[in-house]
């Protein structure tokens, strides 16, 4: 058996085995969006992109600041300093266990929904990755994307499919939603996150609204509460302007109708 089947059948197993933990997303839409519970909001500057690459996540406030300080300011970095900011955060990463750690179970978020045990096989194969030296948040994410896309994975693709779909949706994907999946991801390297902001911005896009409406109403049923009017499920939507969220987004969202 090759090298690459060994690797195909451990993602296989890892990927359909019961996990040990509960959905990426919880209460908020993209993953960075757990700075925010810190008070200190990630930007789309220089900096913070290097740090959405190594690590996945925004920069805080406090590391912007003292960065800032040292003359690496987040909307004026120079080539060179990309590449010092870049080659500090390589060394950041790769000098702590944990921080390593905290990357591969973002990955794992990004790519499949799920936080995978540390004893689950790909889990070790990711972390053995991301022990090389030039290996990042980005770098593991592009390997996981690779991975989905081979024929042999499709139960694989199929469960990250229905878990995106359960997240953003509230409901179980189609045959239909499903094969259209199944086909992009081979094509395109689509992941979970990719799935669940797509079907996020489907559901707010104009002539969805029957779809829209549905995904209230599950909502509603789940919180417990009597099924809401039209005119309410009207009066969510406006309110909810363009704001992308996960289905428990919108179990919290609707706590003010």
């Amino acid at each position: 058996m090759t090298t690459s089947c060994v690797r195909r059948a451990l993602l296989t197993v890892a990927l359909l085995a019961p996990l040990t933990a509960a959905p990426a997303y919880a209460d908020c839409f993209l993953i960075v969006c757990g700075l925010e519970a810190e008070g200190t909001l990630a930007t789309n500057g220089q900096v913070d992109g290097v740090y959405r690459e190594v690590f996945g996540r925004g920069s805080t406030l406090q590391e912007r600041s003292d960065w800032a300080k040292r003359g690496f300011r987040d909307d004026g970095l120079s080539g060179a300093q990309q590449g010092q900011l870049r080659a500090a955060l390589l060394g950041q990463l790769h000098g702590s266990a944990a921080q390593l750690a905290e990357v591969v179970t973002r990955v794992t978020q990004t790519s499949m929904g799920v936080r995978l045990s540390p004893n689950n096989p790909f889990f070790k194969l990711l972390t053995k990755l991301s022990q090389q030296p030039e290996s990042t948040y980005a770098s593991l994410v592009a390997f996981t994307r690779t991975y989905l896309q081979d024929a042999q994975v499709g139960g694989v693709r199929a469960a990250l499919i229905e878990r995106a779909y359960l997240d953003s949706l509230g409901r179980a994907p189609s045959g239909g939603d499903t094969a259209y999946w199944q086909a992009q991801i081979v094509k395109t390297g689509a992941n979970y996150a990719d799935i669940l902001q797509a079907a996020g911005e489907w559901v707010l896009s104009a002539g969805n609204e029957a779809e829209f409406a549905a995904m209230i109403r599950r909502a509603f049923k789940l919180s417990g509460r009597p099924q809401p009017t039209m005119d309410k499920v009207a009066q969510i939507r406006v309110k909810s302007g363009t704001t992308l969220r996960s289905f428990a987004g919108w179990k919290a969202f609707i706590q003010a109708f």
